[in-house]
């Protein structure tokens, strides 16, 4: 990574400051500070729990019941013989039972996989919307550093001419001794350093606010001191995007995908192994009007041919879903291609305006070293030599800033295509 150190001239000695902020230092930084960063963890025991309860289905299971019950009629037989009449018990009319009840599922047509599989599909989908998340802040953060880019370029440039008219009072000063400068020219250029100093410390209010900023988004403790080094980006040639949102749609439509063979899944036949044992009156015996116990032992095999087409109208949503998907896809890369468009020409038009900087800028300060030494002449008054000193250092804020803009250009360029600068 190649990076500018801001430059003051001389005027502020760099050993001052206690820190530096770079681009992709802060941006690392505030990723991990940030809190939507801790749900990826959350997000990934929610599955992990999930996983082991879909699991459970293929465990044995047992159940404890008990059940008493009075019934209008029960089970007999009618003899016409009165002699073997009396040898039929009376079965009563309150029956009691309490059993063990034991199941296993031996095939669940394959719905525990395929629920594991969803859940796994709508984990990386979450995961991908977290990261979607994360980089639109990081683009946010962006602006806010070259706003703080900006604020210090420009007290940079008051501090330079705060420098250069110390340098003129001096002279002037020195003049006035030999009667060579009334006090009233010195007084002018005092005043404007006033207005400088104003200047100055208003905008670095500016600046220890957004450092204080950063500070708590990076969840790093910046100095007032600190300085923001100018990144130096190259602009991004690769053709290929490869923006967050595009992995969003594929993991979503990942999740659908997941969603339809679970369908599937729920439509094939089961298989279960079950038994029963228990103690209850009557027994298995129906004609026994005495407690006894019992024990049952089978499979069962489950499948659902005709469900009035609820699969099939489950799937169609599913594949409108889908549909939606893509679209919103679509949408997506049209709007960022419009974006890359005007981000391109954007770059092509202050390329374009800063091609004369340099010349305004040796012209501007060959004026004001004419206007100095008439100044110094006696020729002309203050305010005539603050004319074009102002003119020399909004053409060297102007510069800077030019090229500011065009490095802030670039960089969102680049994470237009879903590049970070690094």
């Amino acid at each position: 990574m190649r990076i500018k150190l801001i430059i003051a001239y001389a005027v502020i000695p760099l050993g001052l400051f206690s820190q530096s902020i770079s681009l992709d230092s802060c941006l690392n930084l505030a990723e991990k500070a940030y809190p939507l960063k801790k749900k990826e963890e959350l997000l990934r025991q929610s599955v992990e729990i999930n996983n082991k309860i879909s699991t459970i289905a293929y465990y044995p299971s047992l159940k404890i019941n008990a059940q008493a019950t009075w019934q209008t009629d029960v089970t007999m037989l009618e003899v016409d013989n009165p002699m073997f009449a009396d040898m039929l018990p009376d079965v009563s009319k309150d029956q009691y039972k309490v059993y063990a009840e034991f199941s296993q599922t031996i095939w669940d047509g394959g719905i525990t996989q395929s629920r594991k599989e969803l859940e796994n599909a709508g984990l990386q989908t979450d995961l991908q919307r977290i990261n979607v998340d994360i980089y639109h802040y990081k683009e946010q953060l962006v602006d806010l550093f070259f706003a703080a880019l900006n604020l210090q370029k420009q007290i940079e440039i008051l501090q330079m001419k705060e420098w250069q008219i110390d340098n003129v009072i001096s002279d002037l000063r020195a003049a006035k001794d030999n009667d060579a400068a009334m006090q009233v020219q010195i007084d002018v250029l005092l005043a404007e350093k006033l207005v400088l100093k104003q200047n100055i410390t208003e905008l670095q209010f500016e600046v220890n606010s957004l450092i204080k900023l950063f500070s708590e988004y990076c969840n790093t403790e910046f100095d007032e001191l600190s300085i923001f080094l100018v990144p130096t980006p190259e602009l991004s040639l690769n053709e290929v995007m490869t923006r967050p949102e595009l992995l969003l749609f594929d993991y979503s439509s990942d999740q659908i995908l997941a969603g339809k063979d679970l369908l599937k899944s729920a439509r094939n036949p089961k298989v279960f192994a079950f038994a029963q044992a228990g103690y209850g009156r009557p027994g298995l015996n129906m004609l026994s009007n005495e407690f006894q116990p019992y024990a049952i032992v089978g499979a069962k095999f489950v499948w659902t041919p005709w469900e009035w087409n609820k699969t099939k109208n489950e799937m169609q949503l599913l594949e409108i879903k889908s549909d939606i998907v893509r679209n919103n896809e679509q949408v997506f890369l049209l709007h960022q291609n419009a974006k890359l468009e005007a981000q391109s020409e954007k770059i092509e038009k202050i390329n374009a305006i800063s091609e004369q900087d340099e010349s305004i800028l040796e012209l501007r300060e060959s004026i004001t070293k004419t206007y100095l030494v008439q100044l110094n002449n006696g020729v002309i008054k203050s305010s005539d030599y603050l004319n074009v000193l102002n003119d020399e250092n909004t053409q060297r804020l102007k510069m800077e800033l030019h090229q500011l803009l065009l490095y802030q250009a670039i960089v969102k360029y680049n994470m237009l295509k879903g590049e970070l600068y690094e």
